[in-house]
C-alpha cells in the first residue's frame, strides 16, 4: 500500500468531513493514537479499518489507498467544488480573502 497516499487522503477527508481525530477514532471503535499513526503513515491499518474508513467517508477503498489518480478511480472523478475546496482550505486567512474577493469581481464584471 501506498503509505503517503493513504494518510495524506484521510486526513485530508477527515478534516474536510470536519471530524477530530478523537471523533475518528471513536467512530472506528479504536484508541485515538492508533488513527494518529495512520495519518501520520507510522502503523498500516487493517483491511477492515480501510474498509470502515471508505465506507465513512463514502468514498472507495481503491481512493483510500491507490489515490485519485489510479484507472479505477478516474471513473469517479472528485467533484470539482470538492477539489476547489481542498485547493481553497490549503490556502492561508489572506489568500482565502483573496480569492473570494477575486470571484466577487468576476461574476460583477462577467457578461453573459
Amino acid at each position: 500500500m501506498k503509505q503517503t497516499i493513504f494518510s495524506s487522503t484521510i486526513r485530508m477527508l477527515r478534516k474536510k468531513s470536519g471530524y477530530t481525530q478523537e471523533e475518528v477514532s471513536n467512530k472506528l471503535n479504536i484508541q485515538r493514537q492508533t488513527y494518529c499513526n495512520y495519518e501520520n503513515a507510522c502503523r498500516t491499518p487493517p483491511l477492515e479499518i480501510i474498509v470502515a474508513l471508505a465506507a465513512l467517508y463514502q468514498v472507495s477503498v481503491d481512493y483510500l489507498v491507490l489515490g485519485a489518480d489510479t484507472a479505477e478511480s478516474k471513473s469517479k472523478k472528485i467533484p470539482l467544488k470538492d477539489k476547489l475546496y481542498d485547493e481553497f482550505s490549503s490556502l492561508s486567512k489572506s489568500a482565502q480573502k483573496e480569492v473570494l474577493d477575486f470571484i466577487r469581481f468576476k461574476k460583477l464584471t462577467q457578461t453573459n
